[in-house]
């Protein structure tokens, strides 16, 4: 199969071994939360200025930059400076195996 939708793969996932992909695109002062994934996450950026923390760690990213976050690390956005634009790949599901954005409760 040389095309592979996502829907495709979040109804097949024995298609890849990518868990989800995606285009990000978030406008000036937009933010995300501080989530985590049951995989490794890449983001690729090709336009926009912005602040991101992995595991606290801030780093500002621009056209170029790849973001590479594994498993389990609490990652976010904290601040948008110009419109942001990218592709996001994640890898296949380890531990749990839960999709999506995850967060820590209290008790963790």
């Amino acid at each position: 199969m040389p095309v592979i939708t996502a829907r495709q793969l979040r109804e097949n996932p024995e298609l890849s071994d990518f868990s989800s992909f995606g285009i990000i695109k978030l406008k000036r002062g937009e933010t995300t939360e501080s989530h985590f994934h049951d995989c490794d996450e890449w983001w690729f950026i090709t336009r926009g200025r912005a602040l991101v923390a992995i595991e606290g760690e801030e780093h500002e990213v621009g056209p170029g930059d790849m973001i590479y976050t594994p498993a389990g690390e609490d990652h976010e956005i904290i601040e948008v400076y110009q419109a942001l634009e990218g592709v996001y790949i994640e890898g296949p599901l380890v531990g749990e195996q839960r999709r999506g954005h995850l967060h820590r409760s209290e008790d963790d």
